[in-house]
């Protein structure tokens, strides 16, 4: 049986790859059902138990190997499902609440680069799920080959960069409510919409086309083990990267890994807690004022609804921090290394929270958010209502079309 042009990469191509960075690329992804011959896509070897290699990692391969199939299997695509609704959900009632607000205009970026984060990670994982159906359906079928040669062909793990781009769109939303608080008057001449939209565009613009770089470095493998059937993805070293190495981990390892991450967490950590403290001063002058209470109100939902987002995000943004500053610092902590499976894991929980954070933004607006909460519900109650008034419609014309009939066959039968 002839063998694909896929090669398998060494040791040291694969350890160069993997000492400065966990991935978003998918390191294994798993298949146990049996084939009854090599995929055209994969190449034949012969696997070891990685637990027996490394008795001191954290994490055994059969652990691993089951989380990893949770995780691409089942947690990425229902993370996918739920960012795909509300992130739509989001854009829609922000568009209708008007761009030309710096606010509106903000979260309606952080919404569209949320649901390019999510898609990003489900081309990357669907292969697992769409091999699972097609496998169960015809057992000899292979249905990975599409999915890795388009992944691959049009470089789509680069979409990962919008992950990087929603963290900076979050930073910029909670830097714009923090000038606005302390800042007010000043706030509605020196931030246009205009120039919101430009240190939007600016900002992200090389952000997302530096992980475009990055993704050239991976070369994904796929390795069948013909003893058990089974199908693993490991990245392998790109011919870029080999030529390229010492750029590409600055930008994978520093600049993504290590200072993005730490840069927005901090920035997000001090406006918040600055936003906060402003409001609470104003809302005690306020208490020995005459000010208007309907003010206060809608500055504390403000506030709620800012320290919910931030919340979210530094929660989310967290571990996805650890982890790469961890491999940075830890030399085992690595793919091929003492701790790989340790390493594996700590890079799932990584992207799940990663996730996560691109998933639940809608729960926190709609919570927090009164307008809106209201414009949602509204939506999906005209929706329900055309809905509702559809089915009285067709069931007032049934009912004419029966009442018709019926006076025809009384007619007829008077006439007999």
């Amino acid at each position: 049986m002839s063998r694909p042009a896929i090669q398998t990469p060494s040791t040291s191509e694969t350890e160069m790859v993997s000492r400065t960075e966990p991935s978003t690329f998918g390191y294994t992804a798993v298949h146990n059902s049996t084939f009854s011959h090599v995929p055209e896509v994969c190449v034949e070897v012969n696997t070891y138990n990685l637990s027996d290699q490394y008795p001191d990692d954290l994490v055994s391969q059969e652990t691993f190997l089951m989380f990893s199939s949770i995780h691409s299997g089942v947690i990425v695509p229902v993370l996918f499902l739920i960012s795909v609704s509300t992130n739509t959900i989001n854009m829609i009632v922000f568009y209708k609440h008007g761009l030309q607000e710096r606010f509106n205009l903000c979260v309606f970026c952080l919404a569209f680069t949320d649901t390019m984060n999510l898609i990003a990670g489900f081309l990357t994982y669907v292969q697992l799920p769409a091999s699972i159906i097609v496998q169960a359906i015809t057992p000899d079928a292979t249905a990975l080959g599409p999915v890795i040669k388009a992944v691959e062909d049009y470089n789509l793990i680069g979409l990962y960069g919008f992950n990087w781009a929603s963290q900076l769109i979050s930073t910029i939303v909670a830097c714009e409510r923090c000038y606005c608080v302390v800042r007010p008057l000043k706030s509605q001449t020196v931030l246009s919409t205009k120039t919101m939209a430009g240190i939007i565009v600016t900002v992200c613009t090389p952000v997302v086309a530096g992980f475009f770089v990055v993704s050239l470095r991976w070369n994904q493998v796929c390795n069948f083990d013909s003893n058990t059937g089974s199908i693993t993805f490991v990245p392998g070293a790109s011919k870029f990267y080999l030529q390229n190495r010492q750029l590409v981990d600055i930008l994978n390892g520093t600049v993504y890994g290590f200072a993005l991450p730490g840069f927005c967490m901090t920035v997000v950590t001090v406006m918040t807690i600055i936003t906060v403290v402003k409001l609470k001063q104003m809302a005690k002058w306020r208490e020995t004022t005459s000010s208007a209470r309907s003010l206060s109100a809608k500055e504390v939902a403000l506030t709620r609804m800012l320290v919910g987002t931030s919340t979210l995000f530094i929660s989310c943004a967290t571990p996805a921090f650890t982890v790469f500053t961890a491999i940075l610092f830890v030399p085992g902590l690595r793919l091929s290394g003492p701790y790989n499976n340790t390493f594996n894991v700590l890079v799932k929980v990584h992207e799940i929270t990663v996730f996560i954070n691109s998933s639940f933004n809608f729960f926190v607006y709609y919570k927090f958010g009164t307008k809106f909460r209201e414009s949602v519900n509204n939506m999906f109650h005209c929706s329900r209502k055309r809905l509702s008034k559809q089915t009285d419609t067709r069931q007032s014309e049934s009912s004419s079309a029966t009442r018709l009939t019926f006076r025809r066959q009384n007619n007829y039968s008077n006439t007999l």
